[in-house]
């Protein structure tokens, strides 16, 4: 058992692998004997986001792999090389007693020397389907972290079942909490993810008229997709949000993506949502994770294939116009937090930091 030393944290790319992250970073600040450091990516948002929330941080160079002939793969491969050789430096002086990785490309440097080096490694998987990076790591790792019970989990053959336990995704400490919600008038919040979604600001676009006659539009279309929005009263375009739990709370309905971290978030707050899974995500883990909430009546799932504006709009109001549906929606999603997620993880943090044999 751990009772002093330091953790290093990985992961990033997008925000559903940061925000876990931040989380974790929240409850060991309140621990004077544990240092940290968080280690990302050079192109995503963590060094922001990390740097807003006072975590300390360090970037390597990272590159991916595509399942497909690209000349860009061999690129990739020179830069998760140097990206191997940066990360040796910060394992190096950082000394860390274990690692917690919670996916993405930007973990491989990384765990690359905790195998080589024997650092107890745990991971974290939030959707259904393990991604490839968590999928290599599962051979090294002391235990894998998962965001839904293990029944849930598909394609687990040949890897090592004792390993996976459920926490639950940890969010930060604001999704926790009780705030006063301000809304004025009945409210629906759009979000995309991190990075906006160009086929959910579409269909806004073709339904905002009728929308702002009768609600409040809260819209997160993603920085790079915000320069041909306009806000005008009732309808408010935003990039990015630091302040995800505020807006999430003062919604009455959410129509989002299906992400797992935002998922976590919603479960959290117990709010009613519209589910519109990514149909590009890594082998479709977006849609099967909108699945276990639909078989739980704790969401309404579309597929963006046959979604039009008038058929979004159609589900919009006949959810606004049904509080009792909304509140079992809500409640159904509820069933699906655990709010000591967080401090879960960090108790196996700190059972293997001091066990590195």
């Amino acid at each position: 058992m751990m009772s002093k030393g330091k953790i290093l944290l990985t992961g990033g790319g997008t925000a559903g692998h940061i925000w876990p992250i931040i989380a974790v970073a929240e409850i060991l600040e309140k621990n004077a004997r544990i240092k940290f450091l968080y280690v990302g990516s050079y192109g995503g948002p963590e060094k922001n986001i990390a740097k807003d929330f006072g975590v300390p941080f360090r970037r390597v160079l990272v590159g991916k792999w595509r399942n497909y002939f690209s000349l860009s793969n061999f690129w990739d491969l020179i830069k998760t090389f140097i990206g191997i050789v940066q990360a040796l430096f910060i394992v190096l002086f950082f000394k860390p007693n274990v690692i917690f990785a919670k996916g993405g490309y930007v973990t491989v440097p990384v765990l690359f020397w905790a195998n080589l080096f024997k650092i107890s490694v745990i991971t974290h998987e939030s959707d259904i389907i393990l991604g490839k990076a968590n999928r290599w790591a599962a051979k090294f790792a002391k235990k894998i972290c998962l965001g839904f019970p293990l029944k849930y989990y598909q394609g687990l053959d040949n890897l090592p079942i004792e390993k996976f336990v459920y926490t639950g995704t940890p969010v930060r400490k604001e999704f926790l909490g009780k705030t006063p919600i301000e809304r004025e008038k009945p409210t629906i919040l759009f979000t995309g993810g991190s990075q906006g979604s160009a086929k959910m600001n579409l269909l806004i676009s073709e339904i905002l008229p009728e929308l702002i006659k009768k609600y409040e539009i809260l819209h997160l279309a993603g920085e790079k997709k915000l320069e041909n929005l306009k806000e005008s009263e009732n309808y408010h375009p935003i990039g990015f949000s630091k302040e995800m739990a505020r807006l999430m709370r003062n919604a009455d309905l959410i129509i989002t993506r299906a992400g797992a971290n935002t998922l976590a978030e919603i479960s959290a707050l117990g709010k009613p949502a519209v589910l519109i899974p990514l149909p590009t995500a890594y082998l479709d883990h977006q849609n099967a994770n909108a699945q276990i909430y639909q078989e739980h009546n704790a969401a309404v799932v579309c597929s963006e294939k046959n979604l039009t504006g008038s058929s979004l709009l159609s589900i919009i109001d006949r959810l606004m116009e049904d509080d009792k549906l909304r509140y079992l929606l809500g409640h159904h999603a509820k069933e699906f937090s655990r709010p000591d997620a967080g401090q879960e993880i960090i108790d196996l943090l700190f059972e293997y930091g001091g066990n590195n044999d």
